[in-house]
């Protein structure tokens, strides 16, 4: 086990895109906590917004109870992250009961809780983390929608009609009676850079114009701002949300 610890550096940046009126994203980036939450909001009336923000708020007040000792404990990080996931569930199952017009509210999530040397993350949905080493880019998370279920069962061609049919329908939200999350351990490497977004950037550009961008860039808060420019240009059909974390 190394006993160095990374220094962080992060950015993130929220925007309603071109087409919706309201942001129903939320977002969480502290480099004092050491974690990033990405949220991406879905529900009729206020309700993705709401959902959001519930799960941003309870997931990151989670993971700041842990003790300095304990976030070297990688049992303690994974453990804490799976309980303020499904705590979050439930704080939105239960407002959802409270509220007649929040009924079918819910929210995707991808967080990412930086260790001294690797990165526990956690993913709900179709929001993404990705990380960047080396002029590659990888997608650390697995969509939970449909289509890519399909895909990855060998069902369904991601080119064709029917997955642009399908293209809406996620599998796994915060929000459901049930919820299964996927935790990952990442070794976290001097230079690596972890990117969590919505779909709204990813359906907007492809994996080579957001590794270009984010590697042209001059600083994290740039990159930020271009690819949410780029988003925008692109179409902007939903709210965008990126957040952006460097290891040094």
């Amino acid at each position: 086990m190394s006993a160095m610890t990374l220094q962080l550096t992060m950015a993130a940046l929220t925007n309603k895109g071109r087409v919706r009126n309201n942001n129903e994203d939320s977002m969480y980036a502290d480099v004092a906590d050491r974690v990033a939450i990405v949220c991406d909001g879905m529900g009729g009336h206020a309700g993705g917004h709401i959902a959001s923000e519930l799960a941003v708020q309870y997931i990151s007040s989670a993971l700041r109870q842990l003790k300095p000792q304990e976030w070297l404990d990688e049992e303690k990080v994974i453990e804490a992250m799976k309980l303020a996931t499904f705590g979050a569930n439930d704080t939105i199952l239960v407002r959802a009961l409270e509220d007649v017009e929040l009924a079918d509210m819910g929210t995707t999530l991808v967080a990412c809780a930086f260790m001294h040397d690797r990165v526990i993350t956690a993913n709900v949905g179709d929001s993404r983390i990705y990380r960047i080493v080396d002029d590659t880019l990888e997608q650390i998370s697995s969509d939970h929608s449909l289509v890519a279920e399909r895909v990855r069962a060998g069902l369904l061609d991601p080119e064709s009609d029917e997955a642009a049919m399908l293209a809406n329908i996620i599998t796994r939200a915060l929000g459901m009676e049930q919820i299964t999350v996927d935790i990952t351990v990442e070794e976290l490497q001097p230079g690596d850079i972890y990117l969590l977004c919505s779909d709204g950037l990813c359906d907007m550009l492809t994996d080579e114009e957001i590794l270009r961008t984010v590697v042209r860039a001059r600083s994290l808060d740039n990159a930020c701002l271009a690819l949410v420019d780029q988003a925008n240009r692109n179409g902007g059909i939903d709210n965008i949300t990126v957040a952006l974390i460097r290891a040094d």
